[in-house]
Order: structure tokens, then sequence, then C-alpha cells
């Protein structure tokens, strides 16, 4: 984990979609998913359930949400 991953993840949350989080990052889309996948590999928890093709925030990701504004914040 990086704190990419955690600014990457931060704008996802905030802007309710990998191609919007994308877009305002600047960096492709598949960037996006493949950060978002290895942190939900490395904390082994799903981040955002996928529904209809839209994104959900699971409890483990708000936790997760709180922690790394903190994080980014800091750094």
């Amino acid at each position: 984990m990086t704190i990419r991953h955690l600014k990457v993840f931060i704008e996802v949350v905030k802007s309710g979609s990998m191609s919007a989080a994308a877009s305002k990052l600047y960096i492709s889309q598949p960037t996006v998913s493949q950060a978002i996948r290895e942190l939900e590999e490395h904390y082994g928890v799903l981040l955002f359930e996928r529904l209809n093709r839209r994104l959900h925030i699971t409890d483990a990701g708000r936790k997760l949400f709180s922690y790394a504004k903190g994080l980014v914040k800091q750094f």
C-alpha cells in the first residue's frame, strides 16, 4: 500500500466512480481499478460493492476512507 493507492481510493469515494476518479487524477481507468484491487487484496476485504455498474462503499471502505484521509493529510 502506498500514498498513491490511498489518494486513488479517496478520489474514487469522493467521485463515486472509477472513471470519474481517473479523469480527475489524470490517469487511466484501468490504473484506478488496479489500485483499488491491490488495496482490497492487501487488506483482504472488499472496499466497494459493485452493483449494476455502480460502486457502493462497504463498511470496511468507510473505515479505510476515514483512515486514509488522515494519512494523506499528514503526508
